[in-house]
C-alpha cells in the first residue's frame, strides 16, 4: 500500500495513519462489491458456490449507478 501511495502522490514519506486509512477505505470499498455480488447476484440468477469475475463486474456496474464508487482524481496507473 505504501508503494501505491507513493506512486499516487509522487511523494517519498507516506504516514502510516494515511496509509492504514486508505486500507481501511479500500477494505470497506471490496467488501461492498463482494456483499452486492454474494446477496443481489447471487440470488436474483439462482447461482451457488464460488463468486465469479462476471458478478464482480455485475456488483460493480450496481454500485456505479448507486454512486457508491469514488470518481477518479488521478490519471490510470496501468492501461
Amino acid at each position: 500500500m505504501r508503494r501505491l501511495l507513493q506512486g499516487i502522490t509522487g511523494t517519498k514519506t507516506i504516514s502510516e495513519p494515511l496509509i492504514i486509512a486508505v486500507s481501511a477505505a479500500t477494505k470497506l470499498f471490496v467488501g461492498d462489491i463482494i456483499e452486492t455480488a454474494r446477496t443481489v447476484l447471487m440470488t436474483e440468477r439462482k447461482d451457488s458456490g464460488a463468486i465469479r469475475p462476471g458478478h464482480i463486474r455485475e456488483a460493480y456496474r450496481r454500485l456505479k449507478l448507486e454512486s457508491k464508487v469514488p470518481r477518479r482524481s488521478f490519471r490510470r496507473l496501468f492501461l
